[in-house]
C-alpha cells in the first residue's frame, strides 16, 4: 500500500506534464511552455522527458537558442530517451533554416548520449565540415567509420573532409588504406582518385582508374576523375578513350569535358588540337559558363589553332573572371596582336606590367607591343628600365657571372619531358650517368641565357665574354668564300648550344650579318643594328627586311624552328613535333643564294661553331622540291647536334617548346593496386 501511495504522486507529476509533451510534438511551442509552467505551478515535479521537451520549445521559440541548448546534456536526454524527437524537432529544422552551429550543438549532445550511433556521427561530421570545424568533423567521421568499416560513402566522407581541410597527404593515406572498398563500390571512386592524385600518388591513381569501367561509370564525377588520373600518368590515349566511352554511355558534364579536352591536347594530333579539344571545351563551357578553367582553355586552344578573333572573347572573359591571372592576360595580348589589334595588345600588356611589375618577361613583351602600336617613347622607356633592373642583378664581371652558374643548377626548373627526350637522342650512351648528364645540360641552359643577359645589359663590356670564344677558323673557312662575291648567305640556326655567341662570332670576323631576334626594336644596344626584330613587326615585315638584307650581301641568321606564331606549322622530328618555317629555304631558292647550317657548341670549355653546307638549288628545281630537300638536310644536321654533349642542348625555345611526354597508354601500370596497403 505504501509503494502504491509513493507511485501515485509520480504518475500525477508525469500526467501533469503530458500536455506540454503533446503540444511540443505538434510544434506548438507557446502552448507547450504554458502547460509546463502550469504543471510546475501546481507543484508537479518534471521528469527528464518534461525537461527536454521544455528545452525543445525554448530553443525553437527564441531567436538565440544557445542558452536553451545549454540546458541539454547527455545524461538528461539519455534518461528521457528522446533521440528521435531531438533529431526531428530540433536538428532537422535547424539545418533547414541554416542554423548549422545550433544544429551541431544539439547533435553533439545526442552523440554523447548514444556514442555508438554511426548515423548521428555521420550527420554531425557533415555539419561540422560545413562549419569548417575540421578536427571535430574528421574525428566523428572516423568514429562512425570504425563502427561501419565497409560503408563506402562513409569512407568517402572521411577522405573528402581531409581534402576540404587541405590535408592531402592524410586523405591519400586513408584512400590507400581503403582502396579495396572503393574497387568494390565504384559509385564514390572519384573521391579516392582525387585524394590519390592530390597526395602525389599518380601511379596508384592511374592503376586504380585502369580497373574501372568507363562505360559503367556511376556519374560524371567518376568519369572525369578517371580521365584526369590517366592523363596525369601520361596515358593520353587511354584517357581520351575513357572519356569518350563515358560520353557514349550517357555521362556528361563540365568537369568531364574539361579533362577530356586536356587529354586531347596532351595526345596532340592535329585533329585533337584543332577540333576535338575545342569541341569538348565548348561543350563544357555551355554547361558551366563561368568556369574559369574552361574559359581559359578554350581561349588558349583557339589561339594556338590560329583562330585568333574567336579566341579573344574567351580570353577577355577569363581576365574578367580572374583579373590577377597572368597567363590569361598574356594570351589575350598575343591573340590581339595576331588579330592585328596592336593598340589593344599594348594596353593589355601594360596592364599586366602594372599588376606584376617584378616580372621582367611582361616588361619585355609590353615594350615590343608598345613599339608595334607606334608608342615608341613609352616602349623605349619601359625597355630601358627593364634592362637597368636586369643589369643591377648581374655580378660585377662576366667571369664572376660564369662562376656563379654552378650554384644555380639545382634550382633550375626544366620540364621533365624535354630532358627525357634529349636523353633518348644522345649518341655516347656510356659516358655520363643520367644525373651527370642532366647537370651538364642545365649548365648549358644557364650559360646561354647568361650570354643573352650580358649582350643586352652590359653591351659596353661585351668584350669580357669574348674569352669564351675558341678558334673561329672553321667559321671563317666556310662563310668567307660564300660571301666573297658580295652575295648574301642564309644561315640556318636553331635554339641549341650557346646560340647567342653567334652574333659575337660574326662581329669578330667582320662578317656583315642580320639576326632574326625577339629583342624589341627599341633597344639601344650596340648590336641593335644587327637585329631584325620579330617582336614588334608582322611576319610580312620581317620577311621583307630579311630579303633586303640578303640582297644587300648580309649573312641573315634565322632560327628555322623558332616561330613565335602560336599557330605556326609543325613537322615530325625524332618522335616529336617541332615548329618549322620554310622561309629560309624559299629565300635561298628565290635569290639563288648559298645556305649553311650553323650551331655554336661548347668544346673543351670554349665556344666553337658547327657549320654544314646546305643543299644548293639544282638547275630548274621546283621550289617545293628544293624546300623539302633543304628541310631534310636541316633536320638531319639538327638531329646530329642533339646527339652530342648535353651542354649543347639549351633546352628552351624553338624545338623544345612543344616537346610532349611519351604516351604511356600501352605500358603496364607501375603499381599492383591489389597490393596497395599502408
Amino acid at each position: 500500500m505504501a509503494e502504491h501511495r509513493d507511485a501515485q504522486p509520480a504518475k500525477q507529476s508525469v500526467d501533469a506534464f503530458a500536455a506540454c509533451r503533446r503540444a511540443v510534438l505538434k510544434s506548438d511551442w507557446a502552448t507547450g511552455l504554458a502547460a509546463f509552467s502550469a504543471a510546475a505551478a501546481a507543484g508537479a515535479k518534471p521528469d527528464a522527458a518534461a525537461l527536454v521537451y521544455r528545452a525543445i520549445a525554448l530553443i525553437r521559440s527564441h531567436d538565440d537558442p544557445s542558452q536553451a541548448i545549454a540546458q541539454l546534456d547527455a545524461a538528461l536526454v539519455r534518461e528521457a530517451n528522446v533521440r528521435d524527437d531531438l533529431r526531428r524537432l530540433l536538428v532537422s529544422p535547424l539545418v533547414r533554416e541554416g542554423a548549422l552551429s545550433a544544429a551541431a550543438d544539439v547533435l553533439s549532445v545526442v552523440v554523447e548520449a548514444w556514442p555508438d550511433g554511426a548515423d548521428d556521427r555521420r550527420l554531425l561530421s557533415s555539419l561540422l565540415g560545413r562549419l569548417k570545424r575540421w578536427d571535430e568533423a574528421i574525428a566523428h567521421a572516423d568514429a562512425a567509420a570504425r563502427a561501419c568499416p565497409d560503408d563506402a560513402p562513409l569512407q568517402a566522407a572521411r577522405i573528402q573532409l581531409r581534402l576540404q581541410a587541405g590535408r592531402a597527404d592524410d586523405a591519400a593515406h586513408v584512400a590507400r588504406a581503403t582502396l579495396e572498398l572503393a574497387r568494390r563500390s565504384g559509385k564514390h571512386a572519384h573521391t579516392w582518385l582525387i585524394a590519390l592524385m592530390r597526395g602525389g600518388d599518380t601511379a596508384l591513381a592511374a592503376g586504380f582508374a585502369g580497373t574501372l569501367d568507363a562505360d559503367a561509370a556511376s556519374d560524371e564525377r567518376v568519369a572525369a576523375a578517371m580521365v584526369q588520373a590517366l592523363l596525369n600518368d601520361e596515358r593520353f590515349d587511354a584517357a581520351v578513350h575513357a572519356g569518350e566511352a563515358a560520353l557514349a554511355s550517357g555521362q556528361d558534364g563540365a568537369a568531364l569535358r574539361s579533362q577530356l579536352g586536356q587529354a586531347c591536347l596532351a595526345r596532340g594530333t592535329p585533329e585533337d588540337r584543332h577540333a576535338r579539344a575545342i569541341e569538348h571545351f565548348s561543350r563544357g563551357l555551355a554547361l558551366a559558363p563561368d568556369d574559369i578553367r574552361l574559359v581559359s582553355l578554350l581561349g588558349e586552344t583557339l589561339l594556338r589553332a590560329g583562330r585568333y578573333a574567336e579566341s579573344i572573347p574567351h580570353l577577355q572573359r577569363a581576365c574578367e573572371l580572374a583579373p590577377a591571372l597572368e597567363q590569361s592576360r598574356a594570351l589575350l595580348a598575343r591573340a590581339l596582336r595576331y588579330a592585328g589589334r596592336h593598340a589593344q595588345a599594348a594596353d593589355t600588356l601594360v596592364t599586366l606590367v602594372s599588376q606584376h611589375p617584378e616580372r621582367g618577361r611582361w616588361q619585355r613583351l609590353a615594350a615590343a607591343a608598345l613599339s608595334q602600336a607606334g608608342r615608341h617613347d613609352e616602349a623605349s622607356a619601359l625597355y630601358a628600365g627593364y634592362l637597368r633592373a636586369r643589369s643591377a642583378s648581374l655580378p660585377a664581371s662576366f667571369d664572376e657571372a660564369m662562376a656563379a652558374l654552378d650554384r644555380k643548377i639545382d634550382t633550375l626548373a626544366i620540364p621533365r619531358a624535354r630532358l627525357d627526350w634529349a636523353w633518348s637522342l644522345r649518341r655516347d650512351t656510356g659516358q655520363l650517368t643520367r644525373a651527370q648528364w642532366e647537370r651538364a645540360a642545365r649548365w648549358g641552359h644557364l650559360a646561354d641565357h647568361l650570354l643573352l643577359e650580358w649582350l643586352e645589359c652590359r653591351d659596353d663590356r661585351i668584350e669580357e665574354a669574348f674569352n669564351l670564344l675558341g678558334s673561329l677558323d672553321e667559321t671563317e673557312r666556310v662563310l668567307m668564300p660564300l660571301m666573297a662575291n658580295g652575295k648574301g648567305v642564309v644561315v640556318a640556326t636553331a635554339h641549341v648550344g650557346p646560340m647567342y655567341a653567334g652574333l659575337m662570332v660574326l662581329e669578330l670576323l667582320g662578317i656583315p650579318s642580320r639576326w632574326l631576334s625577339t629583342t624589341p626594336g627599341v633597344t639601344s644596344a650596340k648590336y641593335a643594328s644587327a637585329l631584325i626584330s620579330t617582336a614588334d613587326q608582322s611576319e610580312a615585315q620581317v620577311a621583307r627586311e630579311a630579303l633586303r638584307a640578303l640582297q644587300s650581301g648580309f649573312a641573315v641568321c634565322i632560327a628555322v624552328e623558332g616561330a613565335l606564331d602560336p599557330a605556326a606549322p609543325r613537322v615530325p622530328f625524332a618522335g616529336q613535333e617541332i615548329t618549322y618555317s620554310s622561309f629560309a629555304a624559299r629565300a635561298a631558292h628565290r635569290l639563288g643564294l648559298p645556305s649553311v647550317f650553323y650551331a655554336p657548341r661548347w668544346e673543351n670549355g670554349k665556344i666553337v661553331g658547327t657549320l654544314e653546307l646546305m643543299p644548293a638549288v639544282r638547275p630548274g628545281e621546283d621550289v617545293e622540291v628544293y624546300a623539302m630537300r633543304w628541310q631534310q638536310a636541316y633536320l638531319g644536321h639538327l638531329r646530329a647536334h642533339l646527339a652530342g654533349a648535353p651542354e649543347n642542348l639549351r633546352l628552351s625555345g624553338g624545338i623544345w617548346r612543344h616537346v610532349r611526354p611519351v604516351d604511356r597508354s600501352t605500358q603496364p601500370y607501375d603499381v599492383d593496386i591489389t597490393q596497395a596497403r599502408t
